[in-house]
């Protein structure tokens, strides 16, 4: 155990001790206070890697490390003797927090107005919430192993005040910003106010050259303002994209005609596998729409002659169905896949066939799913009432499998069963979840470990999201419409079932072509088709895949035109008819995709790039979960609030304090978010 002012070189007490020991040393007015540097909490709990060997599943380590826990009455009594306040701040101070390389904000927990009898317990707390999934999956981006100290000081009762010395995203900026529960104030850096003055001094004490974000009580009393945390502000790291060469959508321009970009599936550029796909289904003429791959971004262009699918008045669910289920029979038979009542959708182990026979399924597949199986889904989609669908539970999601898998309704392997043709990207050189499973593990993880006491077991028992799904009509239902909601949320999910499964398909032929021309791992999604079925040498292939994954890392750094229309390529902000909701500005530039509403913690659990995730609040949980997804949008918060910090530091853009914005925008909708401008456009 150490006193705060002592630990400012001491690596093993934490970022926040240690710019608190900095600011104490600088003269700041910090309360004094004692640490327990991380060797209690390695002792305690043992060494935690970032290799999953102790930190997964985060939730059964923490349960069975804390059931029951003390801590020792010797190390109580030390800190008692130190800090003798009727009133105790127990607070974290973890090892990858409140540093240069990243602030790691409101992951880590802390107590405040602690009695000193409830001092082993606050301590307790603040080591669990090291064992967050949260925490680990922060841990392994920021690669660094987990230790956390603890910081014990008198409590000091107040209203709390956040300062950012400098602006998020301008490190030379003119400006302090101050945010007073809801409120947020920009004062030039010259004012002589006492807050700001404290702010920069602050600063200086901890040397953040680009700004630091000071956290501080004003006492009731109006009494002299204390620090409680000051740490360096880690501004926006998402590369701005340059625009798309315009050479490279001549031939999209010269074709005249509306081409869309499928931002909503395929937001980055296609593997040279799945563009030839494009290309093959295109040259068959079998879709009712035109296909083309633009350096790999996916367009798309509505035929004239496409047809629309009209349903009965009075069809039923029965009715929809069977229809259904003698497509999905034919899809099957196109595929030539079989079904087993215990392990789904497969096919025959004798079944082999060579690359070009398997991409001429796969046509002959497609045309039935694009001109069938999708058209009957949205014609029945659009009797019901739009919210009905967006908002009903629906137990064969991948959210609906993990959430019950993570209150033990089903197994991992169950999970697989359902959802192991699915990959994180609609790309046949993106691994399915049932070759990567630990991607399932981890997402159950996450939701078990900050979830569980908050989820309850699903009513529906049954999952039935590839055959014969018997919907039950309840209240989630349109009053005009004779279907139910539930089969129509139920459908959707079998529509995108259906679609992995012939992606995997392709890539499982794909993934043997590889193995017979003894390619190294991969390579084989980046070669084109036909040199693929003459054959070709592994170093050649090497080098031409490398070509071409180096060729879509340059056109992942451009920023393709949503639209290409009549010779004029243009996007959301061009839109004067673009509907719009205003928020809190977050930053980190620009980004379009498809809405996924979160209505609490227990969604996040599944985000893809294309994601543009609608939430009530972003939490740093939520920040840290969707890794990688497009961008978030919150109907509260404000700009120096944790969760918009940690969207920040993760490169995800934000607008936060957006109203009513998880209420109007629905699931699917295709959004732009601009973070810099605190807008979100609806298109």
């Amino acid at each position: 155990m150490h006193s705060l002012a002592d630990v400012a070189d001491d690596p093993r007490c934490g970022g926040k001790a240690r710019g608190l020991a900095k600011l104490i040393a600088a003269g700041q007015p910090v309360p004094p206070g004692i640490v327990i540097d991380s060797r209690a909490f390695a002792s305690f709990v043992g060494p935690l890697t970032i290799d999953g060997t102790s930190t997964e599943p985060n939730h059964d380590l923490s349960h069975r490390l804390f059931a029951g826990a003390t801590v020792p009455p010797a190390l109580l009594d030390e800190v008692r003797r130190h800090v003798a306040a009727p009133l105790l701040a127990v607070r974290s101070s973890a090892t990858i927090e409140d540093a240069a390389a990243g602030a790691g904000a409101g992951l880590f927990s802390s107590k405040t107005a602690v009695a000193q009898d409830q001092l082993a317990g606050a301590i307790l707390f603040v080591w669990q919430s090291a064992l967050s999934a949260a925490v680990a999956a922060y841990a392994r981006r920021r690669d660094a192993a987990v230790e956390i100290a603890v910081i014990v000081q008198p409590f000091i009762e107040g209203e709390p005040i956040t300062v950012y010395t400098r602006p998020p995203g301008a490190p030379a900026a003119d400006e302090v910003l101050v945010q007073r529960g809801s409120s947020l104030e920009r004062i030039s850096r010259i004012s002589a106010q006492w807050m700001v003055c404290l702010a920069l001094r602050a600063e200086a004490a901890i040397g953040a050259t680009d700004g630091a974000d000071v956290e501080m009580i004003q006492p009731p009393d109006g009494g002299p303002l204390t620090i409680v945390q000051a740490r360096p502000i880690i501004h926006p790291t998402k590369a701005r994209r340059m625009p798309m060469p315009a050479p490279l959508l001549a031939a999209l321009v010269a074709d005249g005609r509306k081409w869309t970009w499928d931002v909503t599936h395929n937001p980055d550029p296609l593997s040279v596998a799945q563009a030839e796909l494009v290309e093959r289904v295109e040259r068959a003429g079998v879709a009712p729409f035109s296909l083309r791959s633009c350096s790999g971004y996916l367009y798309s262009a509505a035929l004239d002659s496409a047809m629309a699918i009209t349903l009965p008045e009075n069809i039923t669910d029965d009715d929809l169905e069977v229809r259904v289920t003698d497509i999905e029979q034919r899809l099957a038979s196109a595929l030539g896949l079989l079904h087993h009542p215990e392990f789904g959708w497969h096919s025959a182990t004798e079944d082999r066939p060579g690359l070009d026979e398997a991409v001429a399924r796969y046509v002959a597949f497609y045309k039935i799913w694009t001109n069938e199986l999708s058209p009957l889904i949205g014609a029945a989609r659009r009797r019901v009432a739009h919210h009905d669908v967006a908002t009903i539970e629906r137990p064969s999601s991948i959210e609906g499998l993990l959430k019950r898998a993570a209150v033990g309704e089903l197994t991992i392997v169950e999970v697989l069963k359902h959802v192991g043709d699915l990959a994180p990207a609609w790309d046949v050189a993106v691994p399915t979840y049932s070759e990567n499973p630990r991607l399932i593990l981890e997402a159950v993880s996450r939701a078990r470990a900050l979830l569980a006491p908050h989820l309850s077991p699903l009513e529906t028992t049954e999952i039935r999201p590839q055959r014969s799904f018997s919907a039950k009509r309840g209240a989630a239902q349109d009053a005009a419409s004779t279907l139910s909601a539930s089969l129509i949320a139920d459908l959707a999910e079998r529509d995108d079932q259906w679609f992995a499964r012939a992606q995997f398909f392709v890539r499982s032929r794909l993934m043997f072509r590889g193995i017979e021309l003894g390619l190294e791992k991969d390579d084989v999604y980046w070669l084109p088709f036909d040199e693929l079925i003459a054959g070709i040498d592994a170093d050649t292939a090497r080098r031409r895949a490398a070509g071409a994954r180096a060729a879509m890392a340059r056109a992942a750094q451009w920023d393709p035109p949503l639209v290409v229309h009549g010779g004029i390529a243009s996007d959301a902000t061009r839109d004067p008819s673009a509907r719009e909701l205003r928020g809190v500005a977050g930053g980190v530039g620009r980004a379009v995709g498809r809405v996924v509403r979160y209505a609490s913690l227990a969604s996040a659990v599944m985000a893809k790039p294309g994601d543009v995730i609608v939430a009530r609040a972003i939490t740093p949980a939520l920040a840290v979960m969707v890794i990688g997804c497009a961008a978030i949008v919150s109907e509260t918060g404000g700009l120096l609030d944790h969760g918009a910090a940690m969207a920040r530091e993760l490169g995800i853009p934000c607008v936060v304090g957006c109203t009513d914005a998880w209420r109007v925008l629905e699931d699917g909708a295709l959004v732009e978010v601009d973070g810099d401008a605190g807008v979100v456009r609806m298109r």
